[in-house]
Formats: structure tokens, C-alpha cells, sequence
């Protein structure tokens, strides 16, 4: 049996960020974590290969359009998450796949899952999302 897949989660808020991780690692994903775009991209830099990235849509920063199209330059899996509004609307209006805060253990487990066999950033359809937020 291989390595497990190593998860990289991306929150502002500590406490969603620590029970993402809790929960991955029940699913026995290897997982490391930081609270914004800068550490996240400080952390690709690394050695340590990521499979997957749970990116926050909305963070104090850099947008998640930024840091979303940087993943797709490194060709990084990704799942965005989020409970704001705004953004759970637009997915919803736009057919775009979001987890939604709060969300099941099982269905974050599904979305990784997901993301890492079909190797989708998604980045380019949310753009929107994040021009809404500027103006």
C-alpha cells in the first residue's frame, strides 16, 4: 500500500480549519493546513507534494481567484468550500460544485475523493464570484 494522499487545507477561521483536518485525518489522508493565501503558497513551494487543496472561497487577502488559477499552474485538485451566501448562490445559479459550510464528514471525504481523480481546479468558472466581491 502506497502513501496516503496528502491534503492541504486553506481557512482563515482555526476552528473550521482544525475540523477539516480532524476529519481527514479519520479518513487517513495525510493533512497539513494554513490560514491564507501567502502560507499556501509558501507551502507548494515545498518539497512536500500535495494531492488536493480545501480552499476557503472567501478569505481575508488574496482573492480565491488568485490563488485558484495558481493551482491550476501547478495542476493542484482542487475543492473549494464555503458558507457565504454569496457564493453559495452563485455556485448554486452557475452549476458550480461547492461544499457548503456546514457539511458532513462523508461528504468532504466524497468531494476530496472526487477532486483528486478527476484533477479539477474548477478555477476558471470562478471568476465571477470574486469580481462580485470587488465591486
Amino acid at each position: 500500500m502506497g502513501q496516503p494522499d496528502h491534503i492541504l487545507v486553506v481557512d482563515d477561521d482555526d476552528d473550521v480549519r482544525d475540523v477539516i483536518v480532524s476529519i481527514l485525518r479519520e479518513y487517513h489522508y495525510r493533512v497539513s493546513s494554513v490560514s491564507g493565501g501567502a502560507s499556501m503558497r509558501d507551502f507548494l513551494e515545498t518539497n512536500d507534494t500535495v494531492d488536493c487543496v480545501i480552499l476557503d472561497a472567501v478569505m481575508p487577502g488574496e482573492l480565491s481567484i488568485s490563488l485558484l488559477a495558481h493551482l491550476k499552474e501547478r495542476n493542484n485538485s482542487v475543492v473549494i468550500i464555503s458558507g457565504n451566501p454569496d457564493s453559495i448562490k452563485y455556485a448554486e445559479d452557475n452549476g458550480l460544485q461547492l461544499l457548503q459550510k456546514p457539511f458532513r464528514a462523508q461528504e468532504l471525504h466524497s468531494s476530496v475523493h472526487t477532486a483528486i481523480a478527476s484533477g479539477s481546479t474548477g478555477s476558471d468558472r470562478w471568476m465571477l464570484v470574486d469580481q462580485k466581491r470587488e465591486e
